[in-house]
């Protein structure tokens, strides 16, 4: 494999034996203080590590299902990932009842690895084929703070229905500023490349429509 794929990692993962692996399996990592999941490998795959006893703490305490909500809101493919299978406060009977909640009720894979060193094998794998082999862009949105001027416009961009990074890079390109984008017709945003019909009237109903609360 010659390109490196690049993987976004909360910043508190870089001293787990994860990141260390997938360094070493010369992944790009870029550390950020993530809102959702511990690493983003496209603009849809986004993982949550857990050890077998975070598992069970989230369980006992309900944040495993608030986490779960949160991921499948912001990402198309999540997973859940957990380093080991043992389990010492609660039965597994419980385990199990999660399990079947993420995977039925919020469409979650939950996979079980035997070390860290074979998640990140498994993480590099898939940034690797959502990147190079399906043509996936990392995904901005969700990490809580960015430095640069030009990924707080792709950012805003990127919060649009239907828009994924391809596309906000190729807006921003294409009209030269946010606000251009904004005041564009449907014809002058299908002028832009892989903006059709669709993707320019639902643009436009974003930036058009009266508010409205529920």
């Amino acid at each position: 494999m010659d390109e490196k794929p690049e993987i976004t990692l909360d910043d508190r993962e870089l001293k787990s034996k994860t990141a260390r692996k997938l360094f070493e399996l010369n992944a790009s990592l870029r550390p950020q203080r993530l809102i959702i999941g511990d690493y983003i490998l496209s603009d849809r795959v986004c993982v949550e590590r857990k050890t077998s006893e975070d598992l069970e703490s989230s369980i006992i305490d309900g944040r495993l299902f608030s986490q779960a909500k949160e991921m499948s809101a912001a990402y198309q493919a999540p997973i859940i990932a957990v380093i080991g299978s043992e389990y010492y406060r609660v039965q597994e009977k419980a385990v199990r009842g999660a399990m079947i909640s993420l995977i039925i009720d919020y469409k979650i894979p939950i996979l079980f690895f035997d070390s860290e060193e074979d998640l990140a094998e498994f993480l590099y794998a898939t940034a690797f084929k959502e990147q190079f082999q399906e043509k996936r862009e990392i995904k901005l949105q969700f990490s809580k703070k960015t430095e640069l001027l030009s990924e707080q416009q792709q950012l805003i961009v990127e919060s649009i229905p239907m828009i994924g990074p391809k596309n906000a890079k190729a807006l921003l390109k294409h009209f030269g500023s946010v606000e251009k984008i904004f005041t564009a017709s449907e014809k002058e945003l299908q002028d832009c490349e892989g903006i059709g019909p669709l993707r320019a009237k639902e643009i436009k109903k974003v930036f058009t429509a009266a508010y409205e609360t529920e």
